[in-house]
């Protein structure tokens, strides 16, 4: 594929480059040969631009080339990681992992409505009364219990479990624990996609809900009655508590915890590691346990680091004062 039929492909502008270019692969910018594409994002990568052995770089409209520096073609769009993407795409075709079946060791309740599209892996149980629409892909190992909602493109990881029992008891005057019977249910919307060994646990009452768009990495634990807002994305190892409601748009990183019965509105980031206690009810960026506005978290932090040097002069003063009043 040429340069410039690349650069209609990814509606991008060319620069330093007569369009004439062969491209025939997509590689990362510090190994990168000639014949391939690559880009930049990150401006820690821009150093690259002067070094890197490819034949293009796909770079945002927003970064400064000087003159004087020697680079590959360029181009130019306003999204890099975007456009590399679908770079990817073009010179790898992704091979649908399943084409429309069931493989022979799955086992799928005969009250299940699978669409004729849908693939389902090795060893993947499908319970009673289920609906997977069209063009699902369930992985091997996945296990999908009665009643479960899937909708349209949506990808279930390996060995997730969908609409298990919700983590629900209730402490009896004995000082132990009655189990909660959990007889909702779980939908999932259409074009989410949700990564190896995550668990989405089916609502006690009502629905647990994960809406249009949403990602979820590997090893993501959702509660019972939790709804998630379109276009969410929850990265690896957080585990959002039951009948949370999380908005719109969110990014949420790894290893963040989340209380339940809180809101969180749309447009959020939580950083990782954070712990969220209470409710977000505005937009914006949050970090820390507990989570708070992250310009707060980070005066916060910088105080904390200031507290053995403060230490110090409380005890330098308290020594000085214990001396005058020596001498008084």
């Amino acid at each position: 594929m040429t340069l410039h039929e690349l650069a209609k492909q990814l509606d991008a502008r060319i620069e330093r480059g007569s369009g004439k270019e062969e491209i025939s692969s997509v590689e990362a910018i510090g190994e990168a040969r000639a014949g391939s594409v690559c880009f930049i994002s990150n401006p820690s990568y821009e150093k690259y631009l002067s070094t890197t052995q490819a034949s293009a770089v796909i770079i945002s409209e927003a970064l400064v080339v000087t003159e004087n520096v020697s680079t590959p073609a360029l181009l130019r769009t306003p999204n890099p990681y975007v456009a590399f993407a679908r770079a990817i795409e073009l010179f790898n075709p992704r091979k649908d992992m399943f084409v429309p079946k069931v493989h022979p060791s799955a086992v799928i309740s005969p009250s299940a409505k699978l669409h004729e599209s849908v693939g389902i892996g090795a060893h993947v149980y499908v319970g009673e009364d289920v609906t997977i629409g069209e063009g699902s892909a369930i992985h091997p190992g996945a296990v999908i219990y009665d009643n479960t909602v899937i909708g349209r493109h949506v990808v279930i990881g390996a060995g997730s479990v969908i609409g298990f029992d919700g983590f629900g008891y209730a402490a009896t005057s004995e000082k132990t624990f009655t189990k909660i019977p959990q007889i909702g249910n779980v939908i999932i919307e259409d074009d989410v996609e949700i990564g190896a060994l995550c668990t989405i646990d089916r609502a006690t009452l009502n629905h647990t809900i994960i809406h249009r768009g949403v990602k979820l990495d590997n090893l993501v634990h959702i509660a019972h009655n939790v709804e998630i807002g379109e276009d969410t994305v929850i990265a690896a190892q957080t585990g959002i508590s039951g009948s949370a409601k999380i908005g719109k748009r969110n990014q949420i990183a790894g290893q963040v915890g989340m209380i339940g019965h809180i809101t969180i509105a749309d447009d959020v980031t939580i950083i990782a590691q954070s712990g969220v206690s209470k409710a977000i009810t505005k937009s914006g960026t949050y970090f820390g346990a507990p989570a708070k506005e992250f310009r707060a978290a980070l005066r916060q932090e910088g105080a904390l680091a200031q507290l053995p040097e403060l230490l110090q002069r409380v005890r330098e003063l308290e020594e000085k004062i214990r001396i005058l009043e020596g001498h008084s």
